[in-house]
């Protein structure tokens, strides 16, 4: 089926106008459980056959004990699968090359035959921007400037650039990417100037906060925002990576998590998150997260759907956690919490 206002190419796949779901894969080096990229592709295969509509990779750099790149990851998964879509979720524009990322971006969507999706934010560890030569107080300028290039070139356009950050003559990416007229992108955030800066400058909303309070007023001022700018509200985007984990029994799910959730949250913390102060307990990401039984993270996906997610990503495997573990996880939410909303 085409999207007659982007022409993308769909891919065959049930419920294309139900909720969709993918999961986000680890790429995590740990102490406790290497990193195998093998086990990756693996997974990322089976993922495929459980009938997932999105595999998902994020990028990290400075990380002790390593964290392989977003790009790597998703050419190696790129070659395993055909059916589902592709997800960078997210990338931090400020530090790369509009062009330089263009070029990559475009390979991987026809690697994937159009079944790619990009995430963007500025960016918020000062070790991810400053050693790559961005400036905290240059992200934003940076971001806006490099996102509009790489939209031009992406959609075919040559041209030359004078701008406050990249300069280049006679500009063009070749092979063009597989969607027509370009790849899709998710501006991330959770500020207020994110959230409009998504909906006017990008084509879908990644958010960035999983309460469902808080996450519901995020989703009304994306699609107010939307309005704002001459756009169709309903036509808006929303995706969310939610963490958690889908047990035979509520206990059981709390035991496969602990200590790897609360370790990595506790990581966020030390990187600028401000969320915590101090090693959070369960209790304390309780309304962030969906662990449980079958039934009980069904419940919360339920209120994820009505409060406007499009799309849920669902990261359930964490770093030293066997990867085993992680997909007993992924095989029980596709095989008793998927059906429940698809049609």
């Amino acid at each position: 089926m085409t999207d007659t206002t982007w022409g993308i190419i769909m891919r065959d796949r049930s419920g294309d106008t139900d909720m969709e779901f993918g999961v986000y894969l680890n790429q995590y080096d740990d102490r406790r459980t290497d990193f195998s990229f093998e086990e990756m592709l693996e997974q990322t295969t089976e993922i495929e056959t459980l009938g997932y509509d999105t595999a998902a990779v994020g990028e990290r750099h400075f990380y002790d004990d390593g964290f392989y790149d977003a790009f790597s990851c998703l050419t190696a998964m790129a070659a395993r699968v055909d059916k589902i879509d592709l997800m960078a979720n997210i990338l931090i524009l400020p530090i790369y090359h509009p062009i330089h990322l263009a070029e990559r971006i475009s390979a991987i969507d026809n690697l994937m035959d159009g079944g790619t999706r990009w995430g963007v934010s500025l960016g918020y560890r000062e070790s991810e921007l400053v050693n790559f030569g961005v400036p905290m107080d240059q992200r934003v300028p940076r971001f806006i400037e490099g996102l509009e290039i790489l939209k031009r070139l992406l959609a075919g356009e040559r041209f030359d650039h004078s701008g406050d950050y990249y300069q280049f003559e006679d500009g063009f990416v070749r092979p063009s990417p597989v969607q027509n007229p370009r790849p899709k992108f998710w501006g991330g955030g959770n500020a207020s100037v994110a959230i409009k800066r998504a909906a006017y400058r990008c084509d879908g909303f990644t958010a960035a906060v999983t309460i469902p309070e808080d996450l519901e007023r995020d989703i009304q001022l994306y699609r107010e925002s939307l309005g704002e700018f001459g756009k169709d509200p309903d036509e808006g985007d929303v995706t969310i990576m939610v963490d958690g984990f889908v047990g035979e029994t509520t206990e059981a799910a709390y035991d496969a998590v602990d200590p790897y959730l609360l370790d990595l949250t506790e990581k966020y913390i030390k990187w600028g998150n401000p969320e915590f102060t101090g090693r959070p307990g369960f209790e304390d990401i309780e309304e962030q997260t969906m662990i449980g039984t079958a039934d009980e993270v069904a419940g919360m996906v339920a209120t994820y759907q009505d409060i406007g997610v499009d799309h849920l990503i669902f990261r359930t495997q964490f770093p030293g956690m066997e990867g085993q573990t992680g997909m007993d996880s992924v095989r029980r939410f596709a095989d008793e919490v998927l059906p429940r909303f698809q049609t």
